[in-house]
């Protein structure tokens, strides 16, 4: 399945674009979430990174289906 991997912030400034396409055999968050990191390896993908299912927040065992977006979100601070 492909998935589309929209990147937020620093994110997107670390992988040069907004968004990604990857490959993944198993459709899982997690299995997004190691996809990008091999696609991507300039990406900072600690355990602050959020990941959300079209507009949800999933964990890593959060199932996919065909046509869904996942964002990657990173921690937000301000004020």
């Amino acid at each position: 399945m492909i998935v589309t991997v929209r990147l937020f912030g620093p994110l997107a400034e670390q992988a040069g674009k907004p968004r990604l396409e990857v490959s993944v055999t198993e459709a899982t968050v997690g299995a997004v979430l190691a996809a990008v990191a091999v696609a991507a390896p300039a990406l900072r993908l600690d355990r602050s990174v959020r990941a959300a299912v079209n507009t949800d927040y999933a964990g890593a065992e959060a199932p996919l289906r065909e046509g869904d977006i996942v964002s990657l979100i990173p921690p937000v601070g301000g004020g």
